[in-house]
């Protein structure tokens, strides 16, 4: 009997666990298609459909090294769309998305590449990004990101 008082508990337990880690890995990766689909629409110069990733309002701040736009339509009306009118060959991803949530909220580290020409010639860039997230009716959005990167080494210089 007091095995039992002991083991009902314990199988409880795990139970909730074991169903609580499935969830958050389901909104995890939730979250990762949502950033894998930003900058595969960002590379396809799809702006539109962004609006409905990024939260709205000018409380959401877009970081990118020392400069910061405040809301999806100033980012999206004067940085990405003269960015994108300036670069050919524009190519873009993120990789190694890392995805912690926390209720409604979530924060992903990741890492992008980005290669384009432009009139001055051709650049390639490495870098690193935080993302916040808030699930707002049934969906995650981005609420903050900020981003830093710096000319990709080529192999001579990585050796």
């Amino acid at each position: 009997m007091r095995l039992q008082l002991i083991f009902v508990p314990i199988v409880i337990c795990a139970l909730t666990l074991s169903f609580n880690v499935a969830a958050q890995s389901d909104e995890a990766g939730e979250i990762r298609s949502v950033m894998e689909r930003v900058a595969s629409l960002m590379k396809a110069g799809d702006l539109e459909p962004l609006g409905e990733i990024y939260a709205p309002g000018r409380g959401v701040h877009i970081i990118e090294g020392a400069g910061v736009n405040h809301g999806w339509e100033d980012y999206r009306d004067h940085h990405l769309k003269p960015e994108m009118e300036a670069l050919k060959n524009f190519d873009y991803r993120y990789f190694a998305i890392e995805p912690q949530v926390r209720g409604n909220m979530a924060y992903t580290s990741f890492r992008y590449e980005l290669a384009a020409d432009t009139d001055k010639g051709h650049f390639e860039i490495e870098g690193r990004g935080t993302a916040i997230l808030e699930k707002m009716d049934g969906r995650w959005r981005i609420v903050h990101t900020h981003t830093s990167g710096r000319p990709k080494k080529t192999e001579a210089e990585a050796t």
